[in-house]
């Protein structure tokens, strides 16, 4: 009777521990929103078919779409969360690196000292143009239309000089003789 009286308390209290456990672990993020630190603003970023004005912003904070859902938490301002609002209510959030998406990035090494103008210009143009296909990414996974991203993140058309050929001087130097 002893034994049974043991194993009976023993039960209850391992199962008591394990449902403790289980309720502790739970995660108890709110539903919704929660910023702790707004980085940049709401940007336009286009509009859905059905009208709905589509805007994107960073934050630090933490993001959960439902109960059944899993929570989504930024690390730091240079990790913070991409949120996308549809006609101002958060739909979705994703952690993010914050330098793949800085339109005005850090200049490129061409930009130095003793480097031309034009590279520089060019590498600044080539950087900005990867800076909106990033976005323009963005705004198609938040569902807006082409038109819409083609009127917020216009690509710049880059110049690419022609090579010229292993013939290129002979050819030049045979169409300028005179016979």
């Amino acid at each position: 009777m002893a034994d049974n009286t043991t194993l009976a308390i023993a039960v209850v209290v391992l199962g008591g521990g394990v449902a403790w456990y289980v309720m502790s672990n739970r995660d108890k993020t709110p539903v919704g929103l929660v910023v702790v630190n707004a980085i940049e603003g709401p940007k336009p970023i286009g509009e859905t078919s059905d009208g709905k004005a589509l805007t994107a912003s960073a934050v630090e904070g933490t993001w959960r779409a439902d109960e059944d859902s899993l929570s989504v938490t930024s690390e730091s301002a240079e990790r913070p969360l991409m949120v996308i609002y549809e006609d101002g209510t958060p739909v979705d959030a994703k952690v993010i690196d914050m330098i793949d998406y800085s339109v005005t990035p850090l200049p490129p090494t061409e930009c130095d000292e003793g480097g031309s103008v034009e590279a520089c210009q060019e590498a600044m143009k080539q950087l900005s143009n990867e800076a909106m296909k990033i976005w323009r990414a963005l705004a198609k996974d938040a569902g807006a239309t082409e038109e819409s991203i083609d009127a917020n993140f216009p690509l710049e058309e880059t110049t690419v000089a022609e090579a010229e050929s292993i013939f290129g001087p002979m050819m030049s130097l045979q169409s300028h003789f005179v016979w």
